[in-house]
């Protein structure tokens, strides 16, 4: 998944303006002198309103220090009102973009531009409908449920990325957990709109998201992600103990706030149905065609994205079906096989904290043999500490078999792995994962980024998930061609059902809500053609249901990235340069699919 996985609400990059010199920004838009150089003034203003409106945002990025301290004891606005004024603001960000004049700019900041101007149109689509938008463009049509909301994303940030060095950095602590309540009155408050509107989840979906709020609600606070890391944490660095405080503030304001929200999507229940597909919803057809934009950054209609899944499964399985008889598997189809191997007690490990162990120590393992191949595809480059931990038991059951988290203020970034069940990491497919997760794919792409690019903060805050989601799916592709499973025939096939399973993963969602399978339709089909288990591909499918488009978004990134590189390969030949291709996607940072394309364009002139 995405290499950040603080799906930090927007408040709307259009909300840059809302709030923060929008006059001054206006006439910023035709500044004397250099072109380029007004053009990145207005992004800097942009971009320090924006992080004043996203205190969650400055703190990831650490721009809560000095005059901005303030920003540390807030989170986010998620309120209605937010909402309204960041739609109103959408239209001065775009109006700033339209005065700039592009050809007068140099090619690196038309390519800026062009980034810029994706953004806004976006969240000028997005922020007009229902649900939500975060930081990585990628809209849900509920505020709230088993994968997203305040209550998920917020106890691992407020208890593990909030900085704690200091006194004023506890008191923030406090008053940020006091904002959580806040917050999450917030939401509840949207989820009654946008019911009022017609728009309710899935009554699964209602029902997981429930089952954790309530978790979150009754775990001793103590004990759970909110505050046990940030207790540990204040201890460590001498600052006394925070938890008492905070089991306060969580007795009288959070608890009472999880339980109103708890109660509302209760309420709703009996008025949900059991459909996956967001073409139920009010205009649910535009809303699929408008979220599979946002995610994949393309034009490409659901009918022909759902026929191009389609074709890359069946090469996929053909290519797995050659790898599995060589290895003296022939009986059955392709996925009755992977389900054997899945099975198979060459791969397995016991369902219980040894085998969790065995897992987390054979991902180690996996990290420290690619790093010895990076220099074949690779600049050097300096790569950040990398943890490797299971995924907070408290969450698990909503989320995904694994997702990269990106360090802040000097902290590792962490490689997440849902062990509810152990078995549904069998050893097989395990290197692949975590290349993806890991490096060269998450991990490495933000090592880069934050060492190796020169990006204006504005550039450093966007995020696109057919960029970094792409990115991460075609490492898994580099991984190979350098060689990381000569000798592990196994291995191999694990990277090949890897790439099925994301071809897979376009069938289904456009499936879901473009052709209207059912959710039982759409378990069925993954799991006949993919080979995946039951439960785990369940669990993707209740995911699809509430992040339409976002499951298309890796192979069709991955697909431009291979394309774009060997249309350089074909053009310069013998000066083709794999590291030199890499540190261009790599540097460049997220951007667009266009937007990189015509980057490789310009680079290989």
């Amino acid at each position: 998944m995405t290499f950040d996985r603080r799906s930090l609400l927007l408040s709307g990059m259009a909300g840059v303006v809302a709030t923060a010199m929008p006059a001054s920004i206006a006439l910023a838009a035709k500044p004397p002198g250099n072109p380029d150089e007004g053009f990145a003034r207005l992004l800097r203003r942009h971009t320090h309103a924006f992080l004043h409106r996203s205190p969650e945002e400055a703190t990831g990025l650490g721009y809560d220090t000095g005059a901005n301290a303030s920003l540390r004891a807030r989170l986010d606005d998620r309120s209605q009102a937010a909402r309204e004024a960041d739609r109103a603001a959408i239209t001065i960000a775009l109006a700033d973009l339209d005065e700039i004049d592009v050809l007068a700019l140099s090619k690196p900041a038309q390519l800026d531009h062009a980034v810029a101007r994706f953004v806004y149109e976006t969240l000028a689509d997005t922020l007009g409908r229902y649900g939500y938008v975060d930081a990585n463009l990628r809209p849900s049509p509920y505020i709230v449920s088993q994968m997203n909301g305040a209550y998920y994303w917020l106890p691992d940030f407020i208890g593990g990325t909030h900085p704690l060095e200091s006194a004023a950095d506890v008191a923030a602590w406090h008053d940020r957990l006091a904002a959580l309540a806040v917050a999450l009155d917030q939401e509840t408050d949207r989820i009654r709109i946008d019911a009022a509107a017609g728009v309710i989840p899935p009554g699964f979906v209602i029902d997981r998201a429930v089952r954790q709020i309530e978790a979150l609600r009754n775990a001793p606070p103590r004990q759970s992600a909110l505050m046990a890391k940030a207790i540990a944490r204040a201890e460590a660095a001498g600052l006394g103990d925070i938890g008492t405080r905070g089991e306060a503030i969580f007795a009288k304001a959070i608890a009472p706030a999880l339980d109103r929200q708890a109660e509302t999507l209760k309420a709703l229940r009996a008025k949900s149905v059991e459909t996956a597909g967001c073409w139920r919803l009010p205009d649910g057809d535009a809303y699929y065609a408008s979220a599979l934009r946002a995610n994949t950054t393309a034009a490409i209609s659901p009918e022909e994205l759902h026929r191009e899944g389609l074709d890359q499964c069946a090469a996929l399985i053909a290519e797995i079906d050659a790898g599995l008889k060589a290895q003296g598997l022939s009986k059955g189809s392709v996925g009755d096989r992977i389900k054997a191997l899945n099975a198979d007690p060459r791969f397995t490990v016991s369902d219980d904290d040894a085998g969790r162990a065995q897992i987390i120590k054979a991902a180690e393992d996996t990290l420290a043999r690619v790093r010895e191949r990076l220099a074949g595809a690779f600049s050097a480059v300096e790569i950040d500490p990398l943890v490797v931990r299971r995924i907070p038991v408290a969450i698990e059951n909503g989320a995904p078999g694994a997702f990269y988290s990106e360090g802040v203020a000097g902290q590792p970034g962490t490689y997440s792995l849902n062990l509810k069940t152990p078995g549904e990491h069998p050893l097989w497919r395990l290197p692949t994962l975590t290349h993806h997760e890991g490096i060269p794919g998450h991990h490495y792409q933000a090592s880069v980024l934050r060492h190796g690019s020169a990006l204006p903060l504005f550039r450093k805050l966007v995020r696109f998930s057919a960029y970094t989601e792409g990115w991460a799916l075609y490492a898994q592709q580099v991984a190979d061609e350098l060689g990381v499973y000569e000798g592990d025939p196994f291995g191999r096939i694990g990277y090949l059902q890897s790439e099925l399973f994301r071809a897979a993963r376009i069938v289904v969602d456009t499936g879901l809500h473009h052709k209207r399978w059912s959710r039982e339709e759409a378990v069925q089909w993954m799991v006949d053609n993919a080979g995946e288990s039951p439960e785990s591909t369940d669990r993707e499918v209740v995911r699809y249901a509430v992040y339409p488009g976002q499951a298309c978004s890796f192979k069709v990134g991955a697909n431009r990235i291979v394309a774009a590189r060997e249309a350089a390969r074909a053009r310069l030949g013998a000066k083709f340069d794999i590291r030199g291709f890499h540190d261009l996607v790599l540097r460049s940072g997220p951007v667009p699919m266009a937007v990189l394309e015509e980057a490789a364009r310009q680079w290989m002139a």
